[in-house]
């Protein structure tokens, strides 16, 4: 028979521990990739925004909004993750350097 692999206490991923956080990264994600996508909403020439077509002033007013998004979204990845010392002496997990 097998023995249960005994856990650490959080035996449940990030994303399963978090899901509120988890939805508010792909909900801000996925509206940063449907405004930029969306052509209708912005491809029009006749409301003009002083001698900018509304075309280019959105894409001025859209980049800062999406780094600002973005970077919410990595603050909120960073709080997702285990702290360093919560590991113990494990191995790393796939992709992650040690020292």
């Amino acid at each position: 028979m097998t023995r249960p692999i005994a856990a650490s206490g959080n035996s449940r991923s990030p994303i399963a521990a978090h899901p509120v956080t988890s939805a508010v990264i792909a909900m801000l994600v996925i509206a940063s990739i449907f405004f930029s996508l969306y052509v209708p909403l912005y491809a029009s020439v006749t409301p003009k925004v002083g001698d900018f077509p509304f075309f280019y002033f959105y894409l001025l007013a859209y980049m800062p909004v999406v780094a600002i998004a973005l970077g919410i979204v990595i603050r909120l990845q960073k709080r997702l993750r285990p702290a360093a010392g919560d590991q113990g002496g494990t191995a790393a997990s796939p992709g992650e350097v040690t020292k």
